[in-house]
């Protein structure tokens, strides 16, 4: 029954006509690309690497099928107003395509239990530097009784220049140095700037030096040294098909670290894929889990931190649930870390001694850290 309103939006677009606004991402429809999200609106920019997956997330009605297009271009001079009081971004009038349907396709594109979607969508190795695309989505909507859809936010994609794909090496419960300044980069993280980090085994990167502590807790992410920890666990990379790889991005610039297929100690359970993107200009951080994964038979600890002792002047901060960032943003004090430690205490976790069960519930998420005022003192970070 929702399926035929979505169907006919292209043919409503005939009678639309232009408006000087644009379309924002709302709770009934959002869609975002890498982790990069307005406002403003369109989301104008993000860059896609040919041969590398991009990072597809969209949120809305629980079991909502949706419609991703695909179009050449943004529309010039405010969106096309339809559907009400929505606005079509993306300019259909030299044809379009579909990357994602939902009405084709509905048990694979549709809003899952948790009102969120995440996929890993290709980018064709014979995209072209330079080329540039424009994509929104369009969801059913139950709550909307004129049209029964939704429009998100429409974003515009860039493919950038390949990148440097550099495996990285490291020993169980240790890190390997991974030198900036080659790339011509320093990447500000709170008050400091850093032209070299260390990739740690464990899913976390350091600045300073480098890390073998496989047992998190919140005291060490405050004393020890500056880090960033998308997963910080006991994991282990020597067993067949794990691996460690930064993706260089000199165009962005961006740094991406992706802990793929990596075992638990000794091969205790499960597989477990994340990365985090760290922006060289700014500072900001994304984290961004695989929907597939899920707990540890070991204790995990994510978030940012300066390291050092370096804490507001209100103290160290409470364990915040990271899980609920996209829709609650907290805006940071200089130097407060973010951070939730996971684990459960039935005691089969011995190091996680947090005395109450905290199960993990970040697989499939994307978490931004948006760095204000990076490199310089004051500096301070807002998690959304």
């Amino acid at each position: 029954m929702m399926h035929r309103p979505t169907r006919s939006v292209v043919v409503m677009l005939l009678l639309a006509f232009t408006a000087n606004a644009q379309q924002p991402n709302t709770p009934a429809a959002s869609m975002t690309i890498d982790g990069v999200a307005g406002p403003p609106y369109p989301i104008t920019g993000v860059p896609l690497t040919a041969g590398f997956e991009a990072v597809v997330d969209i949120t809305g009605p629980v079991g909502a099928p949706f419609v991703v297009i695909m179009t050449p271009s943004l529309t010039t001079g405010g969106g096309t107003l339809v559907l009400g009081s929505q606005f079509l971004d993306v300019d259909i009038s030299p044809g379009y395509s579909v990357l994602m349907d939902g009405l084709a396709n509905p048990g694979t594109f549709s809003i899952g239990a948790s009102g969120t979607f995440n996929t890993n969508y290709p980018v064709s190795t014979a995209a072209v530097t330079g080329a540039q695309a424009a994509t929104q989505a369009v969801l059913a909507d139950p709550t909307n009784p004129g049209t029964f859809v939704a429009l998100s936010a429409a974003s515009q994609v860039s493919i950038i220049a390949p990148a440097a794909v550099v495996p990285i090496s490291t020993p169980n419960n240790g890190g390997a140095l991974f030198d900036l300044v080659p790339y011509g980069m320093t990447f500000p993280y709170y008050a400091s700037s850093y032209t070299r980090m260390f990739i740690n085994t464990d899913g976390n990167i350091t600045f300073g030096s480098a890390s073998g502590d496989f047992t998190p807790t919140p005291t060490e992410f405050r004393t020890q040294q500056p880090r960033i920890a998308p997963q910080w666990t006991d994991l282990d990379q020597s067993y067949a098909g794990a691996s460690i790889v930064a993706t260089v991005s000199q165009t962005s610039p961006t740094v991406r670290v992706d802990w793929i297929e990596m075992a638990e100690w000794s091969n205790a359970g499960s597989r477990h894929s994340f990365h985090v993107l760290l922006d060289m200009t700014n500072g900001d951080i994304v984290m961004v889990h695989d929907p597939l994964n899920m707990a540890m038979v070991y204790d995990e600890l994510m978030g940012i931190s300066p390291g050092q002792n370096a804490i507001p002047t209100t103290g160290w901060p409470a364990q915040r649930d990271l899980s609920t960032l996209p829709s609650n943003p907290i805006v940071g004090q200089p130097n407060e870390a973010f951070w939730e430690w996971f684990g459960l205490a039935n005691g089969t976790m011995p190091y996680y001694t947090a005395g109450f069960n905290n199960p993990w519930d970040m697989a499939g998420t994307t978490t931004r850290f948006v760095a204000v005022g990076a490199g310089a003192l004051g500096a301070s970070y807002v998690g959304m």
